[in-house]
């Protein structure tokens, strides 16, 4: 499994960003926002620009981190189809083959937005698919898809063979810090995971250092790695050592290549 990081996770200038995952060691980057600006607000020839620069200190990007569909439910509207647009042509110019998708921001009833989701989704997909990307769609404790059972419920509803997933599990964690266990459900849905982010919870839901909260990291690393899945595990760990992402995403590197010592899992 390839390990990556969130940029603006570290710094929000791409150079500094850059350096910090140089030193540790880490050759894949995935882009929210850049230089303070989110990616799919740039025009092509500041994305191709940016592209250069990666390119030009040995990186690679594993995946856009679009904010297509965190919105609200009824307002899927042309905007949200041109984010999704943008996020896909950032992509293909900067060769990263996963595109992020959210679920609408989280209802009183979140099986009641399926419909409407899965209609979006499966247009989106197929856009994301005819392009040559993936579209995966991320659980997110603030949006309707949040836990491994919500997770399938939508690829059900959807129905599509283009999405993908993106697992969170200290997104899961954070729904129901109290309840979560184990690998939280991901037994049910890893054959649709194209991608994983990674962070962690306390019980009173603070983000902590990986290691430190409710998320089994050892037993998610050996389920993943014995489950065949080769991708990547990228750093968003929302959390902060005296004020600095910096200093905290160093912090959960060092934790989480502990870990995987221990889970005899291998990190590049």
């Amino acid at each position: 499994m390839q390990l990556s990081v969130i940029t603006d996770e570290i710094a929000p200038g791409l150079d500094r960003a850059l350096d910090v995952c140089e030193e540790l060691g880490i050759g894949l980057v995935e882009l929210r926002t850049v230089d303070s600006v989110p990616l799919v607000a740039l025009d092509r020839s500041e994305i191709e620009g940016l592209g250069t620069r990666i390119a030009a200190r040995g990186f690679r990007v594993s995946a856009v981190a679009s904010p297509f569909l965190k919105c609200n439910r009824d307002e899927i509207d042309a905007e949200q189809t041109e984010i999704n647009a943008r996020a896909i042509r950032a992509a293909r110019i900067l060769a990263a083959p996963v595109v992020r998708a959210f679920s609408f921001w989280r209802e009183p009833d979140p099986a009641a937005a399926l419909p409407d989701l899965g209609d979006a989704l499966r247009a989106a997909a197929e856009t994301a698919h005819e392009a040559g990307v993936t579209l995966a769609l991320e659980n997110e404790h603030e949006c309707n898809v949040a836990s491994s059972a919500e997770a399938r419920a939508a690829l059900d509803e959807t129905a599509s063979p283009y999405l993908r997933l993106i697992w969170d599990a200290g997104n899961a964690a954070m729904l129901d810090p109290q309840g979560y266990a184990g690998v939280g459900g991901l037994e049910t849905i890893v054959d649709r995971v194209a991608h994983v982010h990674l962070k962690d919870v306390d019980a009173r839901r603070n983000w902590v250092r990986i290691g430190d909260g409710v998320v089994d990291h050892e037993a998610l690393l050996r389920y993943l790695a014995d489950a065949g899945y080769d991708g990547v595990l990228s750093f968003e760990t929302h959390y902060r050592r005296d004020g600095s992402s910096e200093l905290a995403t160093r912090d959960c590197v060092a934790s989480l290549r502990e870990i995987a010592g221990r889970a005899g899992v291998e990190l590049t």
